[in-house]
């Protein structure tokens, strides 16, 4: 499992983060346009990250929040990600989320469990159609 993740997840927002950091932490992320590329009714996905070492929230004009209620008020949407050595940056619309892990495993937001390339295929398929209907 990569950061990958991340990106694939692009305009993405939490709805809920729960968990303990050192710890798993379980995020529920809505991100409508991605499900809907699979079956099922839902609007999102669920992600554990397993033993997350770090996960905090900073906003171009705001203080470093590690408190996760605090980030989940925040409301960071997800953009586009970089990886180096195990930290994953997550640059948002309005800040940058930053967090170490060991895997993640990801949910259809109706408990069904998916792999990175599902997601990743979903991704792609999504994308291109809405290049070919952009005309792009």
């Amino acid at each position: 499992m990569t950061g990958k993740l991340w990106a694939l997840l692009h305009d993405g927002g939490f709805d809920a983060i729960e968990g303990l950091v050192p710890g798993d932490l379980k995020l529920e992320v809505h991100c409508r346009y991605l499900r809907q590329q699979f079956p099922g009714e839902g609007t999102g996905f669920r992600v554990v990250l397993h033993n997350c070492t770090r996960f905090d929230y900073q906003a171009f004009d705001g203080p470093l929040l590690t408190n996760l209620d605090e980030i989940l008020e925040a409301d960071p949407e997800l953009v586009s990600m970089t990886e180096q050595d195990d930290m994953i940056t997550v640059n948002c619309v309005m800040g940058t989320l930053t967090t170490q892990y060991t895997s993640a495993s990801i949910f259809l937001d109706s408990g069904i469990e998916i792999s990175e390339g599902m997601l990743e295929a979903a991704s792609g398929a999504y994308w291109t159609d809405w290049a070919a209907r952009n005309r792009v």
